[in-house]
C-alpha cells in the first residue's frame, strides 16, 4: 500500500522493443517526499500498453495498446495488483492517448494512424468496443510526417463541455462537443483551431481560457485563446539545439504557472513561464535528463519533482523543481524497460 507523503505512478511501456528494451508489462512506481523511488514488479496486461489513464471517480485504470489494430483494456486496483474490469475493446489504428469523462463511464481514445477519436464505455464485464467516433481528414506541409490526420491526444475542456484533440498531421486542434453524450458527438469542422503550418501539435494543457500546445515538428509552443478559438502566438522551446526530427513530446502545467515540455531533440526537460496577462511564454529552465527520448512526464503530487520517461534509454529521470515548477536538476534515475507513459494515481 502507498504510504503517506508518497506519490504512486503507473508506468506504461513498449513490449515490442522498437525503442528501448522490450518490457514485460506495466509496473507501479512509488516516489517518496525526498525523491526516492521504488518500482513494483511488472504486470502483464497485454501487448504494447503504451498509454495509461486513471479515473478518480470510477477507480479504474484504462490502457490503450498501441497496435495497428488498436485495443483498449481496463482494470481495477487490488492492493499492489490489478484485476480485469471491462472486456477488451477495439479502437482504431495505433491508439496513443486516452482520457476519461468526469464520471469515468466513458473513455476517449486518440488513434494516431486511424485518423479518429473513438469513444468506449467502461463497465464491469461489458465490452469496451467503440460506440461513437469522430473521423478527421487533412494534411500539413511536412511531407514526411503530415500526409494525413494524426490525432495525438484527447483533453477534456470542462469549462466549455468539449474535447480538444491536437492533430499533428493537419496542424489543427480538433474540437468535439460533448453535450449530446452518450448518444452522439457534436462535430463541426468550422470550430477547429488552426495552428501555424508545419507545427505538428502533439499535446496541450489548459489554463483558464488559454491553452498551450507542445508542437512536435517545429519545436515550438503555441498559445491558444480557447474563447476566440485561435492561435495567439508561438514560441521556440529551445533554439540552441540542433533539431534531430524528434521535437516536443509531453507537456504539463505546474500550479506556479510553469509549462514543462519534454524535448526529444535535446533529451531534456524544458520549463517555460506562462504569463497569462501578457500572453507570453519565456524559457526559464532546461535540465538534461541524462537519458534518451523523453516521451512522457508527470509531476509528483506536491510538485517538488517531475518524472521524465526516457524510453530510448530504459530509464526514468527524477528532476527537482523549485517552488514555481522550474526544473533544477536530476536527483535520481530509475532503470525500467522502455517507459512510455507515467500515470499518477489521484
Amino acid at each position: 500500500m502507498v504510504e503517506a507523503g508518497t506519490t504512486r505512478f503507473w508506468v506504461g511501456a513498449s513490449t515490442v522493443g522498437a525503442l528501448g528494451s522490450p518490457a514485460r508489462g506495466i509496473r507501479s512506481l512509488d516516489l517518496d517526499a525526498d525523491g526516492r523511488a521504488t518500482l513494483g514488479d511488472p504486470i502483464d496486461v497485454g501487448p504494447n500498453p503504451m498509454f495509461l489513464a486513471i479515473s478518480a471517480a470510477a477507480g479504474v485504470l484504462a490502457i490503450v495498446h498501441e497496435l495497428a489494430d488498436g485495443r483498449i483494456s481496463s482494470w481495477t486496483f487490488e492492493g499492489d495488483g490489478l484485476a480485469p474490469f471491462s472486456r477488451i475493446g477495439v479502437t482504431s489504428g495505433d491508439p496513443c492517448h486516452l482520457a476519461f469523462t468526469e464520471s469515468g463511464e466513458l473513455a476517449f481514445a486518440a488513434n494516431y494512424s486511424g485518423h479518429r477519436v473513438t469513444v468506449h464505455p467502461l463497465a464491469p464485464d461489458a465490452s469496451a468496443d467503440t460506440v461513437l467516433e469522430a473521423e478527421f481528414s487533412g494534411r500539413g506541409p511536412n511531407a514526411d510526417r503530415q500526409t494525413g490526420s494524426h490525432p495525438h491526444q484527447a483533453v477534456l475542456d470542462h469549462d466549455r463541455d468539449r474535447l480538444l484533440v491536437p492533430d499533428l498531421g493537419a496542424d489543427r486542434i480538433r474540437v468535439i462537443g460533448l453535450g449530446r453524450l452518450p448518444e452522439a458527438l457534436e462535430r463541426d469542422a468550422r470550430a477547429d483551431i488552426v495552428i501555424h503550418p508545419g507545427a505538428g501539435p502533439r499535446h496541450l494543457v489548459i489554463s483558464g481560457d488559454l491553452a498551450v500546445t507542445a508542437n512536435e515538428l517545429d519545436r515550438t509552443a503555441s498559445l491558444i485563446d480557447l474563447v476566440e478559438g485561435r492561435e495567439l502566438a508561438w514560441f521556440p522551446i529551445g533554439p540552441e539545439t540542433e533539431p534531430r526530427g524528434l521535437g516536443c513530446s509531453a507537456i504539463r502545467l505546474t500550479r506556479g504557472g510553469v509549462v514543462l515540455i519534454g524535448d526529444r531533440d535535446a533529451d531534456a526537460l524544458r520549463g517555460l513561464r506562462l504569463d497569462a496577462r501578457a500572453r507570453t511564454l519565456e524559457l526559464v529552465g532546461t535540465v538534461a535528463t541524462g537519458g534518451r527520448h523523453p516521451r512522457d512526464l508527470e509531476l509528483s503530487r506536491d510538485e517538488r519533482f517531475a518524472l521524465v520517461a526516457d524510453q530510448g534509454s530504459d530509464s526514468i529521470a527524477i528532476i527537482a523543481l523549485d517552488e514555481e515548477g522550474v526544473p533544477l536538476g536530476v536527483v535520481d534515475t530509475v532503470t525500467t524497460p522502455a517507459p512510455a507513459c507515467l500515470a499518477r494515481m489521484p
